[in-house]
């Protein structure tokens, strides 16, 4: 993980510069986030002043099993909370998300927590940075990577994301590994049953027929209408071409109501 220590250092570094609490999420220790932190200037300083929290990813993810989603976005939005009330512009948070997704189960609950938290950015003034071993195999790491909403961070040129209004964002090229990608991704957001399922399309800029089979194949297993917001117009041009009957365009002002949350 030393690539994703100096990345954690820039990332901590910038983020003390913008006035934020920066806090690490440990799994091994305090000795051991002391290491993980040694190429941040003077990690000791910053701790006594409260500008650096260590937490224990036990308190945070809890004991071990598969996360909690709902109550992991509370516990952060509480410390995002707690730095304002501090006086910080806000919080960036950091921690080695591998033994989290090590199995299926896992890796569906991380997955629903990653969607809900990224919502719960999009209007707050949080930031976050995983690091994730690549032992966990490529579709793995990947499906995890692109789970953001678009950065200059972001490791994949494709993002899945939640819109504040509860629907699914898509942004960038989605290329057959993306897309291949996205399928393994959508059945973990777990979707209210039988609402409309909006996924917005405004950040896209490459879409090929793959991406709308893998839409309408998601919407045609789970019972559920797809609508389509803002899509580029080769995409509704394809939709007059492809046997896609469970996409729609979104009607003008239609809002996602099918991420729980």
């Amino acid at each position: 993980m030393a690539e994703y220590r100096r990345g954690l250092a820039g990332f901590f570094a910038e983020s003390l510069q913008n006035g934020l609490r920066v806090t690490y999420v440990s799994s091994d220790g305090t000795e051991a986030a002391r290491r993980d932190l040694a190429d941040l200037s003077d990690p000791e300083r910053l701790l006594a002043a409260g500008a650096l929290h260590v937490l224990s990813a036990r308190d945070v993810y809890g004991a071990g099993g598969p996360v909690d989603p709902e109550r992991v976005v509370a516990c952060v939005a509480a410390a995002t909370e707690q730095a304002l009330a501090d006086g910080f512009r806000g919080l960036a948070m950091s921690g080695d998300a591998t033994e989290l997704v090590r199995t299926p189960a896992k890796r569906d609950a991380f997955a629903r927590y990653e969607f809900l938290v990224d919502r719960y950015m999009a209007g707050h003034p949080l930031s976050a940075l995983c690091g994730y071993g690549l032992e966990l195999g490529n579709d793995t790491v990947t499906e995890f990577a692109l789970l953001h909403a678009p950065g200059p961070a972001n490791a994949t040129p494709y993002q899945v994301f939640a819109c504040p209004d509860g629907a699914i964002g898509l942004a960038g090229e989605f290329d057959p590994v993306g897309v291949a990608a996205l399928g393994r991704v959508l059945p973990r957001l777990r979707t209210t049953d039988g609402g409309a399922l909006v996924i917005d399309m405004a950040g896209v800029r490459y879409v090929d027929h793959r991406l709308l089979l893998t839409l309408d194949a998601y919407a045609r297993a789970n019972g559920v209408a797809v609508s389509l917001r803002s899509a580029p117009p080769f995409a509704a041009h394809l939709m007059e071409l492809l046997p896609v009957d469970s996409l729609h365009r979104a009607e003008p002002g239609e809002q996602g109501s099918g991420a729980q949350g």
